[in-house]
């Protein structure tokens, strides 16, 4: 159960600190996009928004159906380096053997992938889940030891 627990908790705790590093570099180029426009970056953005309402003609839905909320990038960038900061804890907390205080490190682990699945909120809910699952089955195993 512990080899397990360490497998699932590293793989998604690596996947989401790839996915929050990824989620951090797309925001800050959007940001400066939008802050930033020059010729070209207005002219990808009337190509994706025609492209958007092509899609919404196919599916026969109009713009009040959708929703066009402006994205917040700084809480989006915060979101993203909180989260990666929690992955690289939680993935440390599974891999790291400490003999004396065998339930420690997993405990910490479980409670930042707790706490990343509030704070950062849906997007990276999925992986934080996986992350805890991961985390718990480590706790539970080293707590029977």
């Amino acid at each position: 159960m512990k080899k397990a627990g360490k497998i699932v908790g590293s793989i998604f705790a690596s996947l989401g600190i790839l996915v929050c590093l990824f989620t951090l570099v797309a925001s800050a180029k959007l940001q400066h996009m939008k802050e930033n426009p020059d010729s070209e970056a207005e002219n990808q953005v009337h190509t994706s928004e025609s492209d958007m309402d092509d899609v919404l003609a196919d599916l026969d839905l109009d713009e009040s159906d959708v929703s066009r909320q402006e994205v917040d990038f700084k809480r989006t960038m915060t979101h993203s380096w909180v989260g990666a900061l929690l992955f690289g804890v939680i993935l440390l907390g599974v891999l790291l053997n400490v003999p004396k205080d065998s339930f420690f490190t997993p405990l910490i682990a479980v409670v930042s992938a707790g706490g990343g699945a509030i704070f950062c909120g849906v997007g990276f809910a999925f992986l934080f889940v996986m992350a805890l699952i991961g985390s718990l089955l480590v706790l539970i195993a080293n707590l029977k030891q």
